[in-house]
C-alpha cells in the first residue's frame, strides 16, 4: 500500500539537501580541504549533487561539490612531470591568461625561446 507519491518524497529529499548545503560553513569546508588534500580551494565552491546514504548503519548525507583549486606543476626541461603541489600564490585576475586563442606570434616567440635554450644546453 503506497501512502505517499514518489515524486513528492524525492522533491522533499532534494529540498532537505539544499537546506543542509545552504547552512554549511564554507570557510570550515575550505579549511578541511586544505588540511586533508593540502590544496588551496578558490572562492567558488559549488554544490551540484547530493544523496541520502547509509554508512556504518547510520543515515548520512553525501554532498558533492565542485571546487576550483590552484595547483603548481613542476616540469623538467624535457617536459617530464616532476611534481604537482598546491600553489603558494593565489591568482590575480589580471595574471590569468586564457588557455585558448593563442595567436601565431606568441607561438613563434615561444618556439624561438625554446630553440635558444636548447642551443645553450648543448
Amino acid at each position: 500500500m503506497k501512502l505517499a507519491r514518489t515524486e513528492i518524497m524525492q522533491a522533499c529529499e532534494k529540498h532537505l539537501l539544499k537546506l543542509i548545503v545552504k547552512n554549511i560553513d564554507k570557510s570550515a569546508l575550505r579549511e578541511a580541504i586544505r588540511e586533508k588534500y593540502e590544496l588551496s580551494p578558490g572562492d567558488e565552491i559549488s554544490f551540484y549533487n547530493g544523496d541520502l546514504v547509509v554508512r556504518n548503519n547510520e543515515i548520512a548525507y553525501r554532498l558533492d561539490f565542485s571546487v576550483q583549486a590552484n595547483l603548481s606543476l613542476l616540469l623538467s626541461r624535457n617536459g617530464e612531470h616532476i611534481e604537482i603541489s598546491a600553489s603558494e600564490k593565489m591568482p590575480d585576475e589580471a595574471e590569468i591568461e586564457p588557455d585558448s586563442g593563442e595567436d601565431e606570434s606568441g607561438r613563434r616567440i615561444a618556439a624561438e625561446i625554446a630553440q635558444m635554450i636548447s642551443e645553450i644546453n648543448q
